[in-house]
């Protein structure tokens, strides 16, 4: 008895300590996780029956109040208690988007109603370049891809759920980058990827005196107010300097680059869709039939608009590098802009391969 009476004692102790120092005591690996991960809810929001806005607040996000909002669209049927989880479609924005540019500019909503998984728009910056910023060699935040991956990802999983291996992802320049380019560095993670507009390689190279790759995030760090080398560094040659052998951050570069780590996109179903930079108009509409194959008539050269005529030449060098390296990808370049028209029109195009992946 007196034994008993010393083991209870202990065990009271014990678990006084543990509250004092905030210490759980995992019930399974969810908990465990959840004692792991610091990113957490601080609010939601409904918008509908089945939209929801959801602000997390992260180290891994810089800023006064280190909180994005991530906005999610509901299967019928959602309910945070289910036992049961739900695959899920992560929509990525382009540079100084949000995560309302899906629902605001597209027919996702519709799109998605009758689907069963989750869409997934998570907000980053203007500037985010889906990626952890170098910071001159110093690290921390923002780390984008460590939150959106390694913190949102199982947040959602755990709780509202979300499920852990089912997953498609789909981005729109900037974003188009950061599907791509997420795919690669994890294989296996998404089981489908598109890019629309796809800033398919920051090292891109104009032949004609154009619009560079390096341009479009020296453009990101004006949207942001900051300065462009945070990101990933300094390219090297041949941007700003005319020494060869002057490579400054450029391997940071190459590792953020979906050209440069195409190799690792090889097993994964993808679709690339880009324009030449001529508006002649989409040829399509919400609620007609489906666009047809015919659009992407693959003009030999580019047209006049700045942003997308670079993206032209990225992508034809990314498809290029995807044929050497024998990856089949569904690939539609066609006339076009560098606008909401033509990005819905190829999220309509490519969403029976998403959701297929997925199951749902």
């Amino acid at each position: 008895m007196v034994h008993e009476t010393r083991r209870r004692a202990a065990l009271t102790v014990l678990a006084l300590i543990l509250a004092l120092l905030g210490a759980q005591v995992p019930a399974g690996g969810g908990t465990a996780r959840a004692a792991e991960n610091p990113a957490r809810v601080v609010r939601e929001v409904r918008i509908g029956d089945r939209m929801l806005d959801v602000a997390v607040r992260s180290p891994e996000i810089d800023g006064l109040t280190h909180t994005k909002w991530v906005r999610l669209l509901l299967p019928a049927g959602w309910d945070r208690t289910a036992r049961r989880t739900w695959p899920t479609l992560w929509l990525l924005h382009g540079g100084g988007g949000n995560h309302k540019d899906w629902t605001d500019n597209t027919h996702v909503e519709e799109l998605a109603a009758a689907r069963d998984a989750i869409v997934v728009m998570p907000e980053t910056s203007g500037c985010s370049g889906y990626s952890d910023w170098w910071n001159h060699g110093a690290g921390g935040p923002p780390a984008w891809e460590t939150y959106l991956l390694g913190e949102l990802r199982p947040l959602l999983e755990r709780e509202y759920r979300a499920g852990t291996d089912r997953a498609a992802i789909a981005g729109l320049s900037m974003g188009g980058q950061g599907a791509l380019k997420f795919t690669a560095a994890h294989p296996g993670m998404f089981k489908a990827a598109a890019s629309y507009s796809g800033a398919a390689d920051p090292l891109y190279k104009s032949p004609d005196g154009g619009f560079n790759g390096p341009d479009a995030v020296k453009l990101g760090g004006l949207t942001c107010l900051t300065d462009w080398k945070r990101l990933w560094g300094e390219p090297g040659y041949p941007f700003d300097t005319a020494d060869p052998a002057d490579v400054r951050q450029r391997h940071i570069w190459e590792r953020n680059s979906p050209l440069h780590q195409a190799a690792s996109l090889a097993g994964t179903p993808l679709y690339v869709s880009y324009g030449n930079g001529t508006d002649s108009g989409t040829g399509w509409q919400w609620g007609g039939p489906p666009p047809s194959p015919a659009r992407c008539t693959d003009p030999a050269a580019h047209g006049g608009e700045a942003v997308e005529r670079a993206v032209f030449g990225m992508n034809q060098e990314f498809r290029a590098r995807l044929r050497q390296l024998g990856i089949p990808a569904t690939v539609c370049a066609s006339e076009g802009t560098h606008t909401w028209p033509y990005w819905e029109r190829e999220l309509v195009a490519s969403f029976p391969m998403l959701i297929g992946a997925i199951g749902a």
